[in-house]
């Protein structure tokens, strides 16, 4: 892979389109990158990183919201363009990443969404207009993918030793380089092995541990009886259970076991002795029982004889109440004939109240009209006003549209005088603007005929100066007795001599060119000087007729202010008249009103007073019928005991009381003497039933009984207790051996499992004691590291003239930490291995760049074959002297071969005088990078 085509748009500190033609540069050898620091050089890299991977180079600087740079114009697109080889073909990828840009329309900024799009060559393996391509992230990623064959890791490994991972990769620590090697050589699988190793013996330590613990909590739920032979032992067994310690499961089964016999014999024991308790304890139940049946007869025997006794003196008194209360009778009758009597009554009270109501409807019905009879008087003398005045008015506008036609008139006629007064305003500001014009012309006429006249008379001055010369030429020609070529005399008294300030003959042309043009100048200006005068005089003499025609003989400036005073005065005429026009137009409209809406009124005073009449009958009918119903009133109250209904009502319910109270006392009388009698009868028939049963019953001493059952029952649950016990300690250790022989079992085969897991486990971890800390992936690793040392050392002897080798160190420095990925310096001169930090900085510098393109050979060794063809190294050239410069350049050079172009990016000055191709990254003035290529 070669780029050929690189351009940066507002990438870095690249603020404007930068075309970088990396063709120039050849196919093959070293260049140098070039510039102060921060120029941009690093950015070329990582702008080629960004194009085919959508990151930079470095992580530090892999941040897409800082690609933007900050100068760039707000119109500037942020994009990086690059095109490369690969395998003779032509590629080309575009991408952007996401920015702010402002808005097309409008103010602001809007979010420019990140794109990438993937060109893949034409038939003929070039880029062109039939180029296929791709746009979606994963298909352009794909594409870099299968084309070139790495991701980006492996990428800036291989074809980029970047700033500072020089001496990263050389003084790294076996855990550092573990997580170097693990993102390019993919080693990650194998540390996922190691983890989930680890992850299952923890599992199975844990699952042992549930079981011993289950076991042991299962013994301590193991119970004995205080005399129990086991006593003792199952204590001892508690007590190692507690602490982990169980050694002999076996033994704890076997002495459970013995308590479960144990346990079966007291059970026996213990269920014969609770059946004999429990025949003992029925018979005194029911010898108990007898005795107090007996005692509860007695007891209410006496209770029986006690209340007869109290309740016996009442029955005479409640007879008398009785007999009292029926002697009333006649009394409630006599009130009960006097409700009857009110009630039927009340259909009449009915009557009176429809009567009242009515009279009262017809009342409210005569005052109702009265008002509106009233209203409608008042409304027809105010009617009878209205129609006297719009009469009187009307009759006052007759002569309402003459007198606007003579105002309309007066109207017109002053605007028809202002449009003339307008029109002559206009032509004279017209005739104005045409006397500027011509004086103008008139004016630029004077100037060129001067202009003319002046090169006119300094042509013929020249032109007599000229043939004078051309005269004195000749005259240096004649001689004596010899003939004039022009006027053929052979005597030449008076030669003509020549001028010093003669012209030339192409001078003498230039001027004649002058006169002809000011001359055509001049005849221009003339014409239009008179063209211009032409519509002066023509407009003048149309405007004096105008003012002629309006006011007379006249000059033109009295024209102009008497048609301004005129313009004025006619302008409030105008205004007056338009106001005395409207108010006619109202008075006009105001006729129109009156006309229709007299005939209206009168309609509606006949109607008014229709409605009076009707009202003033109505009003008559209505107070005949209240005289009717008031009459029918008075023939009701004569018949009737009360004044209205309600009054009659009240007496019903005040009457009512009086005999339900009455009624109330004789039922209570009644009552309470009935049953006094019937509980004096139910107590002597209780107290006869009561003694019969009582006939020879025996004397019992009840205390004495209960004592005795409450002694065999507290025995008896004494015994129920025990039996209780016994069987929960039963089952319980029933249940605790059956748990411990499954657990015990389980926890055997989960022991034996768990310890070849874990000696797995502790393998492929680096966890064997006494053995050495390396890892599985440690030990994947360092096959790789061993082919890359190999690979470094070959360039490391030459660029330290055969004094040092890198070896990697087998075995840590103590069995606590990890191992495998350390490195020494084997140092020739004496023999002797020693840590790599004890390079000097100009060797640590070789040895680093040696063990960076060991690095980036293995990893593209092992990516399948890959062809780069490009490779760029970043700094720390400045350590090196001299010789040691000299040595990395060749060994550079040796690396670019025939096939590979290598790139230094560098801002060491000696390398320029080195290195013949050179990329220039310059800042100008406004802090914008710029880059040149010099060949």
């Amino acid at each position: 892979m070669r780029p050929t085509k690189l351009i940066i748009s507002a990438f870095g500190p690249y603020a404007e389109r930068t075309l970088i033609d990396m063709d120039k540069l050849g196919a093959s050898g070293l260049y140098l990158i070039s510039g102060d620091t921060g120029a941009g050089k690093t950015t070329i890299f990582d702008a080629i990183t960004y194009a085919l991977f959508g990151r930079a180079s470095g992580d530090c600087r892999d941040d897409s919201k800082l690609f933007r740079c900050l100068n760039a114009k707000p119109e500037t697109k942020t994009e990086v363009d690059l095109t490369f080889v690969y395998a003779g073909k032509e590629y080309r990828i575009v991408r952007n990443p996401e920015y702010m840009r402002p808005k097309s329309r409008g103010e602001g900024f809007t979010k420019e969404a990140a794109s990438v799009t993937f060109y893949y060559p034409e038939s003929s393996g070039k880029q062109g207009p039939a180029s296929r391509s791709v746009s979606k992230e994963k298909d352009v990623a794909a594409a870099v993918q299968e084309i070139i064959g790495i991701d980006r890791d492996q990428f800036t490994k291989i074809a980029m030793i970047a700033q500072g991972d020089f001496m990263k990769v050389l003084l790294s620590s076996t855990d550092e380089r573990k997580k170097i090697f693990r993102k390019i050589f993919k080693t990650d699988k194998f540390n996922a092995l190691q983890d989930e190793l680890k992850k299952r013996a923890n599992e199975m330590d844990r699952q042992c541990s549930d079981s011993e613990s289950t076991a042991c909590t299962m013994i301590a739920q193991i119970k004995c009886g205080e005399n129990s032979a086991q006593a003792e032992t199952l204590e001892q067994e508690k007590n190692l259970a507690a602490q982990r310690q169980i050694a002999d499961w076996q033994g704890v089964c076997d002495m459970t076991q013995a308590i479960l016999d144990e346990d079966n014999l007291s059970l026996k024991k213990v269920q014969a002795e609770l059946e004999e308790s429990a025949k003992k304890l029925a018979d005194m139940d029911k010898e108990l029982g007898r005795a107090q049946n007996v005692q509860k007869t007695r007891d209410a025997l006496k209770k029986a004889s006690d209340e007869l006794e109290r309740i016996l003196p009442s029955l005479a008194p409640l007879k008398e109440a009785k007999l009292a209360a029926e002697s009333k009778q006649p009394e409630r009758d006599s009130l009960q004939e006097s409700i009857t009597t009110l009630r039927n009554s009340l259909p009449e009270y009915d009557k009176l109240e429809l009567f009242r109501g009515d009279a009262l409807k017809k009342e409210g019905a005569v005052k109702e009209t009265e008002l509106r009879l009233q209203k409608n008087r008042q409304s027809v003398e105010d009617i009878k006003a209205v129609i006297v005045n719009f009469d009187k008015e009307l009759s006052e506008l007759g002569d309402v549209g003459a007198r606007k036609q003579e105002l309309v008139a007066q109207l017109d006629k002053l605007s028809g005088r202002q449009d003339d007064l307008v029109k002559v305003g206009k032509n004279v500001k017209e005739l104005s603007t045409l006397n500027d014009a011509f004086e103008r012309a008139k004016k630029a006429y004077l100037a060129a005929d001067a202009d003319y006249q002046k090169i006119s008379d300094d042509y013929e001055a020249k032109n007599r100066a000229f043939l004078n010369e051309q005269a004195g030429i000749i005259a240096e020609t004649l001689v004596d007795d010899k003939p004039c070529p022009v006027c053929g005399s052979t005597h030449h008294p008076h030669k003509a001599c020549k001028s010093l300030e003669a012209p030339s003959q192409a001078e003498l042309e230039r001027l004649k060119k002058a006169v002809s043009t000011a001359e055509a100048d001049r005849n221009e200006k003339s014409a239009a000087a008179s063209q211009a005068k032409g519509k002066f005089e023509e407009k003048r003499s149309a405007v004096q007729s105008l003012v002629q025609e309006l006011f007379g003989e006249c000059t033109l400036e009295e024209a102009r202010e008497r048609g301004n005073t005129e313009y004025a005065e006619n302008r409030d005429k105008m205004a007056a008249l338009t106001l005395a026009v409207a108010k006619e137009e109202e008075r006009e409209k105001r006729k129109v009103f009156l006309e229709k809406n007299i005939p209206e009124k009168r309609a509606e005073l006949e109607k008014l007073q229709s409605a009076v009449t009707d009202q003033e009958k109505e009003i008559s009918g209505l107070k005949a019928e209240l005289v009717s119903c008031r009459n029918a009133i008075e023939e009701l109250l004569k018949k009737l005991a009360f004044e209205s209904k309600a009054a009659a009502e009240k007496q019903i319910r005040e009457t009512q009381a009086v005999l339900d109270r009455s009624k109330r006392e004789l039922e209570k009388a009644t009552a309470d003497y009935t049953e006094c009698e019937s509980r004096v009868n139910e107590l002597n028939a209780g107290k006869n039933a009561l003694a019969k049963q009582l006939e020879g019953a025996p004397e019992y001493d009840l205390a004495a009984l209960q004592a005795g059952r409450n002694q065999a029952a507290e025995a008896h649950n004494a015994l129920a207790h025990s039996q209780n016990e016994v069987s929960a300690r039963l089952a319980g250790n029933k249940s605790a051996l059956e748990q411990i022989g499954k657990t015990v079992g389980a926890l055997g085969e989960q022991l034996r499992k768990r310890a070849w897991i874990r000696n797995l486990s502790d393998t492929a971890n680096g966890g064997l004691s006494g053995s050495s800390k390396v890892m599985l992936e440690t030990y994947v690793q360092a096959s790789y590291f061993d082919r890359i040392v190999s690979r470094a050392n070959i360039r490391f002897r030459l660029l330290s003239n055969g004094q040092y080798e890198l070896v990697r160190r087998k075995d840590a420095s103590n069995n606590r930490s990890q191992s495998g990925l350390d490195l020494n310096v084997l140092d020739h001169s004496s023999g002797k291995e020693r840590e790599v930090k004890t390079l000097s900085g100009g060797e640590s510098f070789l040895a680093s760049l040696s063990l960076a393109l060991g690095l980036a050979d293995e990893v593209q060794s092992s990516a399948g074959g890959i062809q780069l063809d490009t490779m760029f190294v970043d700094e720390g050239f400045g350590s090196l002297d001299d010789e040691s410069l000299k040595l990395a350049i060749n060994t550079l050079q040796s690396l670019a071969g025939e096939n590979r172009l290598v790139g230094i990016i560098s801002h060491v000055n000696e390398l320029e005088h080195k290195i013949d191709k050179i990329v220039r990254v310059k800042k100008d003035e406004n802090k914008i990078s710029r880059v040149t290529i010099e060949v």
